[in-house]
């Protein structure tokens, strides 16, 4: 038998409960809040405890500090392809993307309540 790869998720008794695309351009963008914290629906008035996201089409740089967006040679490099979980509502909120080079990446979420 040999290792196909992947990932392992965890999900510490929370369920996959929200899902989203994001396009990542030139310009810092974010998740939506009312995403990882919804308004409406079955998960109203929860936040997201972890998300899990991948990305497909051009590369990115990313940043979670909150302190300042990233930009294309700042910021935590993740090339298409990549998976990413990240634990913490937190975290989530403060996730700021911008792509690198030309082409647009597109982020993948799904968020675990």
């Amino acid at each position: 038998m040999s290792w196909f790869g992947g990932i392992i998720i965890k999900t510490d008794q929370s369920v996959p409960g929200g899902f989203e695309e994001l396009p990542v351009t030139d310009q810092s963008s974010w998740f939506q809040r009312g995403k990882i914290k919804p308004f409406s629906g079955e998960y109203a008035g929860m936040s997201a405890k972890a998300g899990l996201i991948t990305l497909e089409g051009g590369d990115i740089r990313f940043r979670m500090d909150g302190l300042a967006p990233p930009t294309s040679t700042s910021g935590h490099y993740m090339a298409s392809g990549d998976t990413l979980l990240i634990i913490g509502t937190q975290a989530l909120l403060q996730l700021r993307v911008i792509r690198v080079g030309e082409e647009d990446g597109l982020l993948t979420a799904t968020y675990f309540f």
